[in-house]
């Protein structure tokens, strides 16, 4: 392969450097992904079997495209690649390694409403009289937990910082963790958080599990990691062994996910962790004209605390950005909808144009405004097809026989049943928990 041709000389020395601790600094459209693809190219070539890679990545389907591009670019597959999210490849690890947790390897995975059903009946457990008194809903209750779990704070820093106003319940909410876990243990569940949580004591308990994962993955590869928590910076630490072959790939100046744990400080302390690490930085821009660089640029230049870059154009030409000031919520909607009916007029397409919100939440003013001016249009957020109540329905079904102690799918689909509330639900669980048939499932 022709790298040099394929390649700018930032990411040709990015996907040519022989191994060891790197941190590529990669700005916004400077081909971070084309480089991952490119390094991972190399790495086949160059004689590392594919099952020895493990790429990670913010998303499966990042990991799938990336893949993808490999496969179209080397003869050898990448079916053995392993490749997705921190939550999959940790799930595919513990299929394998559950008994030395003390699961079966048919352990169920909680999503998140079944978490929070469940962390509510946690709740009702240690505080019957919940309902009546000042505690966290369920649902918040889950959100402490995982932020707990990600970032590795004690329970009282996190309600200081999230829920200052249940800092008096930190015991009983306390109580209430423990008996979600007590609870998920019993009925052979991981919940999201597990995956990583489990994933890591693998690494930090086990060394026999430790040394296998070291010699099965010799490179290791991590997508967005300016916007990984401190669980999983800590799991890619452990899972290096002698040659620690790791390269991280990310941008300080983009992470945007610090309300769900993670940690921009990962990236920032990358080099004090690994003080052999070659600091690479991709800083041409293929994506945005020099205004919107220049916008860019400027605002990130006083940051106290970054790696210090400067994002540089290939196109040219490019109208200023604008900022608009609007009111309220439908005065935007407004607004938005008069600027997609100019472009129009100017001879550009609906289909071509997109307006992007920061949570589903806010396109509702809009698709209002928008339906009451016959203007058409697709929303492509919401609800992911399997937190369809439907389909949640059915699937409720399906993992009560596949794990018969799953105590909430038992529930979700015993409810659909005329006359089957809450109440009588648990009632039922109960004497099929004290039946010998169920006992010792």
């Amino acid at each position: 392969m022709h790298y040099e041709e394929e390649l700018n000389p930032q990411q040709l020395e990015v996907v040519m450097h022989p191994g060891g601790p790197m941190l590529a600094l990669a700005g916004a459209g400077t081909g971070k992904t084309r480089t991952l693809v490119y390094r991972t190219c190399r790495l086949i070539e160059d004689g590392v079997p594919p099952a020895r890679i493990l790429l990670l990545t913010f998303t499966n389907r990042a990991a799938r495209e990336m893949m993808g591009r490999v496969d179209d670019l080397v003869e050898r597959g990448t079916s053995r690649v392993t490749g997705g999210t921190f939550h999959s490849a940790g799930h595919r690890i513990l299929r394998r390694y559950a008994e030395m947790l003390g699961y079966t390897p048919r352990f169920s995975i909680l999503d998140r409403e079944d978490s929070t059903e469940l962390m509510g009946s946690a709740l009702a457990d240690v505080s019957p009289e919940a309902p009546n008194r000042r505690m966290p809903r369920p649902r918040l209750l889950v959100d402490l937990y995982s932020f707990v779990i990600n970032t590795g704070h004690d329970l009282e820093q996190v309600l200081t910082d999230r829920a200052p106003q249940f800092l008096d319940q930190g015991g009983l909410i306390a109580d209430v963790f423990k008996r979600y876990l007590e609870r998920k243990r019993n009925a052979d569940l991981m919940d999201f958080d597990d995956l990583l949580l489990n994933w890591l004591l693998l690494l930090t308990r086990f060394p026999r599990a430790r040394q296998a994962l070291r010699d099965q993955f010799n490179h290791i590869l991590v997508d967005e990691y300016q916007d990984t928590n401190r669980l999983q910076a800590d799991i890619v630490d452990a899972m290096l062994g002698p040659a620690r072959n790791v390269m991280v790939v990310g941008d300080d100046a983009q992470s945007i996910y610090a309300f769900r744990g993670a940690d921009f400080e990962n990236i920032l302390g990358f080099p004090q962790r690994h003080p052999d690490c070659t600091v690479f930085r991709l800083e041409t821009n293929y994506r945005s004209f020099p205004p919107i660089l220049e916008l860019a640029n400027a605002s990130i230049e006083n940051n106290s605390k970054q790696f210090k870059k400067s994002l540089r154009p290939v196109r040219t030409g490019g109208g200023l950005p604008l900022e608009v000031a609007v009111p309220t919520p439908e005065t935007q909607a407004t607004h938005v909808s008069d600027e997609l009916l100019a472009l129009r007029e100017e001879g550009f397409e609906l289909e071509d144009m997109a307006v992007l919100y920061r949570n589903h939440a806010h396109s509702l003013d809009l698709q209002v405004e928008l339906t009451r001016r016959n203007i058409p249009y697709r929303v492509r957020s919401g609800l992911r097809f399997f937190e369809h109540r439907h389909v949640k329905d059915v699937l409720a079904h399906l993992r009560f026989v596949d794990n018969p102690r799953y105590e909430i799918a038992f529930a979700r689909a015993i409810k659909l049943r005329d006359g089957f509330g809450p109440r009588l639900a648990a009632r039922v669980w109960e004497q099929l928990c004290g039946a010998d048939g169920l006992r010792h499932l």
